[in-house]
């Protein structure tokens, strides 16, 4: 049984609960227009240059493997000329059917195939990278509505802060001083309001360069994305879903396909010849002729060829190591990604708490300074400290969903949503 069946089994729960957070990619067969984090993800698929230009380069290998294996076939030239000196024209119709190529053929076809499927691996490698890029920069324009809501939850509470200090003053329980403080941190919350609206238009922006089109921001990640199995497992998954390391994988195959071709390359081929003179036939009685032929070519007097088979040799080593090292940095990556997400879920926690412990402060300063018992200032230094822990909450909040996504996105998790076809 393979590691992606075993942890099938083993997260058999984990899966059956995350089946809603593709319900809107299922809706797409009914006929239902994708919207959210969907909609980002699959107009990438679609519309990215990046990915069309992928695309092109493997229906050109494709091509390639189509004039590869039609080497198998005859082939036919024509000659004619006039520099003979005991004739004046001269020409021949030769038809060559190849019979034995003692494998060059087989090995030639092989190698255009690895290279096709090289191809194939590379486009699954950028589709995903940017699919990855989509969905962080979904999760990060979420964040900032989230904080933006915040801002104008802020914005409310120092119109109601400014307006009770204002009664106060008419009333001459408050000074000028502090209907002048009020007033500064309400503007203070309305330039934060205004900054996030910069920084949501730019990441807006950002995401129309993934998508070419306008995605509607109006639906939330699915919370399930953070539902990752643990990190040894997910190190596993990762290791067998990752495109990166199937494109090392198959980049080695082409290297050993071309040890394979240069090895028989210098070998002969043996074809059935049929030639036909059809312009000079006075002296010739019969123009046509068939037999066998046999062909062969042998560059540097084998040297080169030699040299050839070790350089293909040192670029299959190379590849393996080049499999290494990607190997390696796929488990840092699924290590880094999941402590970053366990150190967001444990900061988001702990700050609701404090979030909580913030919000029942303020009532209570608030109260003091009714009776006397705490100044303007410490109400307001207040509801300042509790607008930045939920500025902070939202911060954690996006981070997590943001390293969850790039952990999907590294297991395969994204490719149904995204349209991905698997391979």
């Amino acid at each position: 049984m393979s590691i992606r069946n075993k942890l099938i089994i083993a997260f058999i729960p984990l899966l059956m609960s995350a089946e809603s957070t593709v319900a809107q990619y299922a809706n797409t067969s009914n006929g239902q227009s994708p919207s959210g984090l969907t909609a980002a993800l699959q107009a990438v698929i679609a519309n990215n240059p990046s990915i069309k230009g992928k695309e092109a380069e493997l229906r050109a290998q494709g091509y390639n493997l189509d004039t590869v294996k039609a080497s198998r076939y005859p082939s036919m030239s024509v000659t004619a000329n006039n520099i003979s000196e005991q004739y004046d024209n001269q020409g021949t119709v030769r038809l060559d059917q190849p019979i034995y190529a003692f494998g060059k053929i087989n090995a030639r076809i092989d190698e255009a195939e690895a290279g096709y499927n090289v191809e194939l691996w590379d486009l699954l490698r950028v589709q995903r990278q940017l699919v990855e890029e989509a969905a962080v920069a979904y999760s990060q324009i979420e964040g900032l509505l989230r904080r933006s809501q915040i801002a104008r939850q802020n914005i409310e509470e120092h119109e109601e802060l400014y307006e009770r200090i204002e009664r106060r003053q008419l009333g001459q329980l408050a000074s000028e001083a502090d209907v002048t403080i009020a007033n500064s941190r309400l503007v203070q919350s309305r330039s934060s309001l205004e900054r996030i609206q910069g920084e949501y238009q730019v990441a807006l922006a950002e995401l129309r360069a993934l998508t070419l089109v306008n995605i509607p921001v109006q639906d939330p990640v699915d919370a399930r994305f953070a539902m990752l199995p643990a990190e040894q497992n997910l190190q596993e998954l990762a290791l067998e879903e990752s495109a990166e390391l199937g494109l090392r994988r198959e980049e080695i195959e082409r290297v050993r396909r071309e040890v394979d071709r240069e090895k028989v390359d210098y070998l002969p081929t043996v074809y059935l010849r049929a030639e036909y003179d059809f312009l000079d036939q006075r002296l010739n009685t019969d123009p046509g002729r068939i037999g066998v032929a046999l062909e062969s070519d042998l560059d540097g007097f084998g040297f080169a060829s030699r040299g050839r088979i070790k350089g293909a040799a040192a670029r299959l080593d190379a590849a393996d190591q080049q499999l290494s090292v990607s190997r390696e940095e796929i488990r840092r990556q699924v290590s880094v990604l999941y402590a970053n997400k366990v150190t967001q879920e444990n900061l988001v926690r702990s700050q609701k708490a404090a979030i909580e412990a913030s919000e029942a402060t303020l009532a209570s300063f608030i109260r003091q300074y009714e009776t006397g018992r705490k100044s303007w200032v410490d109400v307001l230094n207040t509801q300042r400290e509790l607008t930045n822990l939920r500025f902070e909450l939202a911060e954690f909040e996006t981070n997590l969903m943001i390293y969850s996504v790039r952990l999907q996105a590294l297991t395969g998790g994204l490719d149904q949503m995204a349209g991905i076809e698997s391979l």
